[in-house]
């Protein structure tokens, strides 16, 4: 006789091992929605039916969380925008701040695209898909670009993926950008002690890290604007909550026309720097 249990089941032991260990027990209500696809009212009725095989595998989840390993290393997927983004260990997860990144490139959103240092495409899948614009997506990493490429073909997007070391692949072709979009790497070297294990020990460091206090690669991108950019076009980056100030300095120096703008996060922290491009 086959044997089925009630999500509650699963739950109570679930919760008491991630409190255990010190690691938060929404993660074993999650862990429970994203293996099996429930809902969170499937949870609240205790409605769905769970074999001996899908509770080994849910089990073996808990362990991992409670190991440390992060949710999305362990479903193999992260929401982002609605949508689920495969990630592995050559992308970085997703975060919630870079949604609010999404929604102001979708305020201005027209022309040709270019999404720099793409990772998993969450950015750029994200605006093919909620806009007509033509998409670029580029990463100096080809396992990168094979983890991109995977989501926007299971997600339906058209985009086009250049590999190459940021703005390289751009000025190669000669294209002239309506918008540059990134999400570099921006965490300095010296906050490593800061960093939780569970992003130090999963999250690929090309991905994290960059030289200068974390600005090198902001300020190689805005070197070569005049190279990518047309005119009246639009330059957004998700920035580090204290690189706001030093980053608007660097461009203001190099481009005095520019009025730059910083925009918090839902946190009130500084996450958005972006400006109207014009020489």
């Amino acid at each position: 006789m086959k044997v089925y249990y009630k999500p509650s089941e699963l739950l109570r032991p679930a919760r008491q091992k991630l409190r255990d260990h010190s690691v938060p027990i929404n993660g074993a209500e999650w862990l429970l929605m994203d293996l099996f696809n429930l809902s969170k009212l499937d949870i609240v009725m205790d409605r769905s039916e769970i074999t001996q095989e899908m509770r080994g595998l849910y089990e073996a989840g808990v362990e991992q969380l409670a190991a440390g390993v992060p949710l999305a290393h362990i479903t193999g997927f992260q929401l982002f925008y609605g949508r689920p983004f495969q990630v592995t260990d050559d992308v970085l997860v997703p975060r919630p701040e870079t949604e609010e990144l999404v929604e102001r490139a979708l305020a201005h959103l027209g022309g040709t695209v270019a999404d720099i240092g793409t990772g998993s495409g969450c950015i750029a899948i994200t605006l093919a898909l909620e806009a007509n614009a033509d998409v670029l997506a580029v990463d100096i990493s080809e396992q990168a670009l094979t983890v991109a490429a995977h989501n926007a073909e299971k997600l339906g997007a058209e985009v086009k993926f250049l590999q190459g070391d940021l703005l390289e692949p751009i000025i190669e072709c000669h294209i002239k950008l309506d918008m540059l979009i990134s999400n570099p790497p921006y965490i300095a070297e010296h906050e490593k002690t800061i960093m939780s294990d569970s992003v130090l020990n999963y999250d690929p460091h090309l991905a994290l890290f960059a030289d200068d206090n974390g600005l090198a690669l902001y300020k190689r991108m805005i070197d070569d604007l005049p190279l990518v950019m047309k005119d009246n076009s639009i330059v957004l980056f998700e920035i580090g909550h204290a690189q706001g100030k030093a980053l608007e300095k660097y461009i203001t120096a190099l481009y005095p026309q520019i009025d730059v703008k910083i925009e918090k996060d839902i946190n009130q922290f500084d996450r958005i720097i972006w400006f109207n491009w014009c020489q």
